[in-house]
């Protein structure tokens, strides 16, 4: 939803900052447009709903750095198995980030295909 749409809808004119605000609500909501309009309406200046906001964008946050961090240590997994040839490292990284990604961060990494990376490959592109 553009800030344009929201104030026809609202009657509201929020600042850009306060639009960028009422945006980041809207998109993490399943409502249409006028639904989450009315009711913003209503309820934007909700206590409760600013503090659900900060909870929701420092949860996704703290999720994004567990991911690059778990990105890490699995490329970190896939190296040493290749250096010491030892699949417990790349099973170790399958279950952090799954088979899919392990394969195609091998590939990205230009290390040598395993049995298991060829036969992963084999099995799912048709």
């Amino acid at each position: 939803m553009t800030q344009k749409e929201f104030e026809e809808r609202t009657g509201l004119t929020p600042t850009v900052e306060e639009f960028d605000y009422i945006h980041a609500v809207y998109m993490n909501t399943s409502m249409d447009k006028d639904e989450f309009c009315k009711d913003f309406k209503k309820h934007g200046d909700s206590k409760i709903i600013r503090e659900v906001h900060v909870r929701a964008v420092n949860f996704e946050l703290q999720n994004k750095q567990k991911n690059e961090c778990m990105d890490e240590l699995a490329d970190f997994f896939i190296g040493k198995s290749r250096v010491y040839s030892d699949s417990d490292f790349r099973k170790m990284a399958v279950k952090l980030i799954g088979e899919q990604k392990v394969v195609m961060r091998t590939v990205a990494m230009d290390l040598p295909l395993w049995d298991e990376d060829k036969e992963y490959i084999i099995t799912n592109i048709q």
